[in-house]
């Protein structure tokens, strides 16, 4: 897989940038090279064309010029001198390229009244050697390059972003003993400063309000008790009255489960609040089939009138270091819910080591909603809660590192699950 850290992006991108570069560097130094050779060549054959008419004037007899790289012919030519190609014979005084049975020469031709002289330079292997010497020195060239390119890029950015890093690691250290105020004072005035001034801002507002946040959230719960224990009251006493008719005892019924639930409501929420002030770990003992007994006992009425069955599958019995309110609440909305949205079919509830599954044959959930029904506030359109209780199971999940997953086809059904880890 690529890297994905700015250095490397960065990295590769002054390797690629070197490598174009010294490339097109590599074909311009060719064509200057080749150029600066061919008019070396042109000297060399004006050089030798000096001197070669009059020696040939002074010494009739003398032999042509014969080397390696470079040739003479003489015309009109005497036996002793080699035979001019036919194709020098219809070029005109001056430089010229030509292919001699299939070989490249550059060729002088100096014309006088009586004579022509030609000067042949044999190119084809200087061509050669010089296309080697190309390809190594393009090779060479644009690997240097790249690599050089390449880690001074790194280098470079490493270097520029080292502060960036730096300040990613001071907001991440911050916690709410040690707040955002100081983060500034490590970092200059520049535009670093200045961001660095905005997150230790932030930070700080994002603490008071989580604090207001719990502070709110216990004064709430310590003010609902009162009344609460009140109405509670009152309640036990009306449903010790024998004598009050069905109508009445109903609703009484139907209003002490309410207040139950109200209670437990509050007592989670007040026990939250303490306990992510309070990071040290839980050592109350919570067994898991103990809840799901008393949420069914509580829930059982949901199911009256529906011709729907309840199936209840205990393989395990394990034990969560928690408070059993905490545990109540995620049992109790994912149990409730199945109870509630399901007319007909079956409700499976299977307790396993280190997890609880509920599977409904209900109505199930459209996509989109299934995709926001963690999400605060979120109530789907056949809800009749407020929309708040996923949003408290997951906050208490994240808080005690559980999971819960929900998977949910319409008209289908639903299965939630409900992962722990069970005490050791």
């Amino acid at each position: 897989m690529w890297p994905r850290e700015l250095p490397f992006r960065v990295a590769f991108s002054f390797a690629c940038f070197g490598g174009i570069i010294s490339l097109v560097l590599c074909i311009w130094v060719y064509f200057a090279v080749q150029e600066i050779g061919m008019r070396i060549v042109d000297r060399n054959l004006t050089d030798e064309m000096v001197f070669f008419p009059p020696r040939r004037t002074r010494n009739p007899s003398s032999t042509p010029l014969k080397t390696t790289t470079l040739m003479g012919f003489v015309h009109p030519a005497k036996q002793t001198d080699p035979s001019v190609p036919p194709p020098l014979l219809k070029l005109q005084p001056g430089l010229h390229n030509i292919d001699i049975n299939h070989i490249s020469y550059r060729a002088l031709v100096k014309k006088t009244q009586n004579m022509s002289f030609f000067i042949l330079y044999d190119h084809t292997l200087l061509h050669k050697k010089w296309e080697l010497h190309f390809l190594f020195i393009l090779i060479m060239s644009s690997l240097g390059m790249t690599v050089i390119a390449a880690i001074g890029g790194y280098g470079l950015t490493s270097w520029v972003i080292a502060p960036i890093k730096d300040l990613a690691r001071e907001v991440n250290a911050m916690t709410e003993i040690a707040p955002g105020k100081k983060l500034s004072r490590h970092f200059s005035r520049d535009a670093l400063g200045e961001l660095a001034k905005v997150l230790a801002h932030r930070q700080d507002q994002l603490l008071n309000l989580i604090e207001r946040e719990r502070a709110f959230a216990t004064d709430v719960s310590h003010e609902l008790r009162n009344p609460l224990a009140i109405i509670q009251g009152v309640v036990e006493i009306l449903q010790n009255d024998h004598s009050l008719s069905n109508s009445i005892a109903n609703p009484i019924h139907r209003l002490a489960r309410a207040v139950s639930d109200i209670n437990i409501l509050t007592s989670a929420l007040l026990l939250l609040a303490r306990a992510e002030v309070d990071k040290t770990p839980s050592h109350a003992v919570c067994l898991v089939s103990e809840v799901i007994d008393k949420v069914l006992e509580r829930n059982q009425f949901r199911l009256k009138g529906k011709s729907a069955k309840l199936r209840v599958q205990i393989d395990a019995q394990p034990q969560l270091n928690a408070e059993p309110v905490f545990v109540q609440i995620v049992i109790g909305n994912l149990i409730r819910n199945a109870f509630n949205f399901i007319h007909h079919g079956e409700v499976h509830i299977h307790l396993e080591e280190e997890r609880l599954t509920i599977t409904d044959t209900g109505v199930g959930m459209d996509p989109h909603v299934l995709d926001k029904i963690f999400q605060k506030p979120f109530k789907g359109t056949a809800s009749q809660g407020s929309g708040v209780g996923l949003t408290l199971v997951k906050r208490i999940c994240d808080h005690h590192g559980w999971q819960v997953t929900i998977q949910s086809q319409p008209n289908q059904g639903t299965i939630a699950q409900f992962f722990f880890r069970p005490q050791v």
